[in-house]
């Protein structure tokens, strides 16, 4: 690679700025000049990977000279981010301080709320002081819902909501935050696309995944979800012809709640967990419906639902075995969905519906940066369309019998125990 003197002497001349009487702006010229230097480091060091770029994603720094904008390459396949040259730096905290402060603003401090600024270390408050806060980080935030989605595949998409409570026109009222998690065909995962809604419905479902569609989420093969109708109805008209798992983890807490006494819903349960923990299909399939025979000698009701989800909680198994663990349930946003709530605790009720997105854009931001430099949670080659997946062997007799005998004994474990 070349020096950092090589590169600055590759610099525009044209990096000197001025006030308006005609002096100097020594501050401003150093700003100018660090930010082209870091930014010809930057490209010099992608260039050097000899991956095909796709642009580049903005940042803003904070610099002891003031504010500067990094542009970081955006690649085809893999990711690099300048970590020898910038540190990476939470927006959430920035996010959250800007939102208990836009609460004080607004006159609707409480001791809670003071409380939660002195913990974040903030004494004094202005407008001005949370417009800046909030200016940098908007822009962030709006570069994450609207990003171009065309550049790459997304095999699987997996969608909730949360409920949090803000304000809507000095009333109180909870919006219902949708978010979707894709796996690109590099086995990353990234958030796509955050939104606030007054009610989870099919109209606010089809609007949100008609934006991911524009946006040019293509090439997906399953989503995965819980079973809100408006929700299933707008997966299928929106990507027609994708498959739909339903989250199992969901379906799990559907059973108990369908059960009309305790012990019998805690012994659907095991038996169902133990069919789940088979890793042959075929072993699988058998083992639900043995678990449906079990449920339905205590609880007709949950019998029933067992065998009208069977088709949607099974559909993983038509996928590749590799990727099971990951397209059966929706944990692949747990952490990130337990941050929010973490975040979201310290703001009792948010100000505005524009702060909440904030918020979670911001948490969802730093996500994504995590998510870019960790490892893909499935691996790549097992994505591509020659790859030569894992069959798995007809199950021989004494594999049948071992498994049955241990959802049975799942079952026969907790009706005892309650």
């Amino acid at each position: 690679m070349n020096t950092l003197l090589e590169l600055s002497q590759d610099l525009k001349s044209d990096t000197i700025a001025f006030r308006k009487d005609g002096s100097v702006d020594l501050n401003g010229t150093a700003r100018t000049l660090l930010e082209n230097l870091l930014n010809t480091v930057m490209d010099e060091q992608a260039r050097e990977l000899g991956v095909p770029r796709n642009g580049y994603r903005c940042r803003s720094l904070d610099t002891a000279i003031g504010k500067i904008t990094l542009k970081i390459p955006k690649l085809r396949s893999g990711s690099y981010f300048p970590d020898d040259i910038v540190t990476r730096w939470p927006r959430t905290d920035t996010a959250l301080a800007s939102a208990v402060c836009e609460m004080w603003v607004a006159g609707i401090s409480t001791r809670k709320v003071e409380k939660a600024l002195q913990t974040l270390g903030v004494e004094q408050l202005s407008k001005s002081r949370v417009s800046r806060l909030a200016e940098s980080l908007d822009f962030e935030v709006e570069q994450l819902r609207k990003e171009n989605l065309s550049y790459t595949i997304w095999p699987y998409l997996w969608l909730d909501a949360t409920t949090i409570h803000c304000r809507d026109q000095g009333r109180g009222k909870q919006t219902v935050l949708v978010t979707a998690v894709a796996l690109n065909k590099e086995g990353m995962r990234r958030i796509v696309g955050i939104e606030g809604v007054d009610v989870e419905s099919y109209i606010s479902w089809r609007s949100f995944l008609l934006s991911l569609r524009k946006r040019g989420l293509l090439g997906l093969e399953l989503v995965v979800s819980d079973s809100h109708q408006g929700l299933v109805r707008a997966i299928k008209e929106v990507f027609n012809g994708c498959s739909w798992q339903r989250c199992i983890a969901h379906f799990e807490r559907n059973v108990l709640d369908t059960c009309t006494r305790k012990k019998n819903g805690q012994a659907a349960l095991a038996a169902i967990k133990a069919a789940f923990k088979q890793t042959n299909p075929a072993l699988v399939r058998a083992g639900y419906q043995r678990a449906i025979e079990l449920v339905s000698e205590v609880d007709k009701k949950s019998a029933d639902l067992l065998e009208e989800a069977e088709p949607d909680v099974l559909t993983y198994l038509d996928f590749p075995l590799e990727h099971h663990r990951w397209i059966r349930t929706n944990n692949v946003q747990e952490r990130m969905n337990e941050e929010i709530k973490r975040r979201t605790k310290v703001v009792t009720i948010f100000p505005s519906i524009e702060s909440t997105i904030r918020l979670v854009g911001a948490v969802c931001c730093d996500q994504n940066d995590a998510w870019l430099t960790g490892r893909g949670i499935i691996d790549k080659a097992t994505l591509q369309e020659d790859y030569e997946h894992t069959a798995m062997p007809e199950p021989q007799i004494g594999e049948r019998v071992e498994a049955m005998q241990l959802i049975q004994e799942a079952f026969d474990k907790k009706r005892k125990a309650a």
